[in-house]
């Protein structure tokens, strides 16, 4: 009998990079799903990416064989939970996917979510959670916050904090008459590199200023503060560029500084979203009319405005 579950993407609206040193972060569901089928088989483990158009062995003769992209996902999971099949994966992961090239909507973790979910449907999300966080670990060397991971769990707007190995996460709400507008680059990031170059690296001043304001985020979230979270925005995206020119990493690209400064000249808060290095960035606009001036304005400078919005919903099977 097969069991099928679908998980939810992410954006990062605050606390990037800060949530790494303990600062909480404020991230969203989106209505891109990752969807996953998990079907006993005659033998081994066979996993299917419809996006990749590939189909991947897992039980192969080399165990040294590094599988990528939806096959990785799902490897992680098979290994952190133990399971040796045999079984036969179907992945359906286009939705986060320009062509082949990814839009940085938290693919790799809704995947992870997904399996979780096919694997153990009778588990509640807590125990989803515990095991996609541990698989995500062993996905990522360690690095990585998670919080993509909580997002696809739990939907809707969260706000994480690290715990330990785990996270503490909180239902939110936007404040009232914010319209939350997502948009591409147009060039996908790699984040692990990333993430290793930053654990190396002593923290610069501009993280502990990352990381106020990432406390500031979360409280007027929580009490739905609109003005001041729109300050936070803003400030983040000063802030994030600031840290990537201490530590030399390139985490707000020329084309994430246009999706900014155009976002900001009609008159929307902006920032990057995630761990930068191109993927996406989001705006706050406080009227439906600002929205579509800024999705305008954004296509006008090459930048791909997305279709999507805060999934209330996370995980599910069937």
């Amino acid at each position: 009998m097969s069991v099928t579950a679908t998980a939810p993407g992410k954006l990062f609206l605050t606390g990037e990079w800060a949530v790494l040193r303990g600062a909480p972060a404020l991230v969203a569901a989106v209505d891109r799903e990752a969807r996953v089928t998990i079907a006993p088989a005659d033998a081994g483990i066979t996993v299917v990416s419809c996006a990749e158009a590939r189909t991947d062995r897992l039980d192969g003769a080399d165990p040294d064989a590094r599988p990528s992209g939806d096959a990785a996902a799902v490897r992680a999971v098979l290994q952190t939970v133990g399971r040796a099949g045999p079984l036969h994966v179907a992945v359906d992961s286009e939705a986060f996917l320009v062509g082949t090239r990814k839009l940085g909507l938290g693919r790799s973790a809704a995947t992870l979510v997904a399996t979780v979910a096919a694997l153990g449907p009778d588990a509640d999300r807590d125990a989803w959670l515990a095991t996609a966080l541990r698989a995500n670990a062993r996905l990522q060397g360690g690095h990585g916050s998670g919080g993509d991971v909580a997002a696809a769990v739990h939907g809707g707007l969260i706000e994480v904090r690290r715990e330990g190995e785990g996270l503490r996460v909180h239902a939110r709400r936007l404040p009232a008459g914010l319209h939350l507008v997502a948009g591409w680059t147009g060039t996908s990031a790699h984040t692990p590199p990333l993430l290793a170059r930053f654990s190396a690296a002593e923290p610069p001043a501009a993280l502990a200023e990352l990381a106020k304001v990432a406390v500031r985020a979360a409280e007027a979230a929580e009490r739905g503060d609109r003005d001041t979270l729109l300050d936070t925005v803003d400030r983040s995206a000063a802030l994030l560029t600031q840290l990537g020119a201490s530590l030399d990493l390139p985490i707000v690209t020329p084309a994430l500084a246009t999706l900014v400064r155009t976002a900001n000249r009609a008159g929307a808060a902006a920032k990057p979203s995630g761990a930068g290095g191109g993927d996406c960035g989001i705006a706050f606009a406080t009227s439906e009319r600002q929205a579509a001036a800024v999705r305008a304005a954004w296509e006008d400078a090459g930048i791909l405005p997305l279709d999507v919005a805060i999934a209330p919903a996370g995980a599910a099977v069937g």
